[in-house]
């Protein structure tokens, strides 16, 4: 639990920065999820944007990765483990007939690092029948390991096989039995299985971000219970000589190795002297020891060039421009302004033009597609109110419907995949309707269509959508 909370000017930050922080982000396009701010242990900010919520559960996708580096770190503290030893003698059941010597050289720390001897992940993700693990020692080196970054959801993927092969137990359950129950990490929290059953350690963790603040602030006090920040003799629930190395600089991330950023044991060295846990769309917790303070955010940034580079750069602006290190004046007018915006935080919702004609003119009328790659056979918009409707469409496995609301969202589950949406529609144009449903499950991401009406019963869809592994039938252009 939490036990520490105030409003922000007791702890150094202005309510007007926060609020101005969440418009800031609105004006950059940021489809935000949520925000939580600690500052000397002490939550100053939860805020979500319906449907989410604190009871929420929500993918992390790669700060899972930094969670694996947690388990490694307590298998090294238990001198079950050390971090030079060689990765391949762990799994000989993987090994190739014969090994490769970079392979054969290749350490825990290598893969910590992502310093592997490959230059990719090994594993195909949309794959159900290859075994993820084995591919990592299939796969033929590329270089020499302990040589260059290379971004290697594989690497984190074998270090998690590693836990659970050890511990006979889920990586996760482990954590849970070590520490992660003492500092009130969710119960429900869980993380995805490959298709093998071994973890998805490297992108599935399913948490709710306060789960995520927790863990922050144990790593920004290197170890201690977060209930007990900044106590000379708090409680030590995680092995402090370990965070020391995985959350410092281990290795260069760009090419210019000049820049004094970088990565430590699956953890991103930031700027402004931080490090963090980063997950795709941008699933962040970023920890800045010299401001004493933790943010968490989660959001969906897929699609958005420099996503996380934005919301770091607005926090800066926005907070840090602004910190004191000293307690502030209450601010009644502040706060009262953050806490009213923060009460209508909701995902981005669809605005466009009156429906006018069209609506009336397609509502419920067929439209025969052409043969195309994506399956696709019929689509349909039917208005069911003025302000909500569904798309309907017809593929060889059946005929499937998807809610939405006219500027407002609507909430369903998106069909074949099972995964609960949230859907807006607009007019952008007098002939032209927009559909974006977010994906608001285990799948967090968007899909998108452009549906342009013309005369003589001719229709033009565009489709996009930005999961990474499925939905891909809704991505090309249809007409009909």
């Amino acid at each position: 639990m939490i036990q520490r909370i105030s409003r922000p000017e007791e702890q150094g930050i202005s309510s007007l920065a926060v609020k101005r922080l969440i418009e800031k982000l609105k004006e950059h396009g940021i489809p935000m999820h949520s925000i939580l701010i600690a500052r000397h242990g002490v939550l100053v900010a939860e805020l979500y944007y319906r449907p989410y919520g604190r009871n929420v559960l929500h993918r992390m996708f790669s700060q899972t990765k930094s969670y694996t580096s947690l388990a490694i770190g307590l298998l090294e503290a238990e001198g079950r483990i050390s971090l030079q030893d060689k990765i391949c003698g762990y799994f000989p059941e993987h090994l190739p007939g014969k090994l490769h010597p970079w392979m054969e050289e290749m350490t825990i720390e290598n893969l910590l690092m992502m310093e592997t001897c490959h230059n990719m992940t090994t594993y195909k993700k949309t794959s159900t029948t290859e075994n993820w693990v084995r591919s990592f020692f299939q796969t033929i080196p590329t270089h020499r390991p302990g040589t260059l970054f290379m971004y290697d959801t594989s690497a984190s993927h074998v270090l998690c096989a590693l836990v659970e092969k050890l511990t006979g137990q889920k990586l996760l359950d482990y954590l849970k039995d070590q520490f992660l129950r003492t500092i009130g990490f969710s119960e429900e929290s869980y993380i995805m299985a490959d298709p093998f059953g071994v973890s998805m350690g490297g992108t599935g963790l399913m948490a709710k971000p306060v789960d995520m603040l927790r863990v922050g602030l144990m790593m920004l006090n290197r170890g201690i219970h977060p209930d007990d920040y900044g106590k000379e003799n708090g409680r030590q629930i995680y092995p402090k000589e370990y965070l020391e190395k995985a959350l410092s600089f281990q290795t260069p991330t760009a090419m210019n190795s000049n820049i004094k950023l970088g990565y430590g044991y699956q953890f991103w060295r930031l700027p402004y002297g931080g490090f963090g846990m980063l997950g795709m769309g941008s699933q962040n917790t970023f920890c800045f020891p010299e401001q004493d303070m933790v943010f968490v955010v989660t959001s969906d940034t897929q699609g958005i060039p420099n996503g996380t580079e934005i919301i770091l750069n607005d926090i800066a602006a926005e907070i840090f421009e602004t910190l004191s290190d000293e307690p502030l004046e209450k601010d009644e007018k502040g706060w009262k302004e953050l806490t009213d915006l923060a009460g209508g935080l909701q995902i981005p919702v669809l605005k466009g033009l009156q429906a006018g004609t069209w609506q009336e003119k397609i509502s419920g009328k067929d439209f025969c597609l052409y043969p195309n790659l994506n399956g696709f056979k019929r689509i349909r918009i039917q208005f069911t109110e003025w302000d909500e409707g569904y798309l309907e469409y017809e593929n060889e496995r059946g005929v499937y419907k998807i809610l939405f609301g006219l500027g407002k969202l609507k909430e369903c589950r998106f069909p074949e995949y099972d995964q609960q949406c949230q859907v807006s529609a607009a007019w952008c144009a007098p002939d032209t309707l927009y559909i974006c449903a977010w994906l608001v499950d285990e799948s967090v991401a968007s899909v998108h269509w452009k549906i342009v009406f013309q005369e003589e019963n001719r229709i033009t869809i565009l489709m996009n959508k930005t999961e990474e592994t499925k939905f891909n039938e809704f991505q090309g252009i249809l007409n009909g």
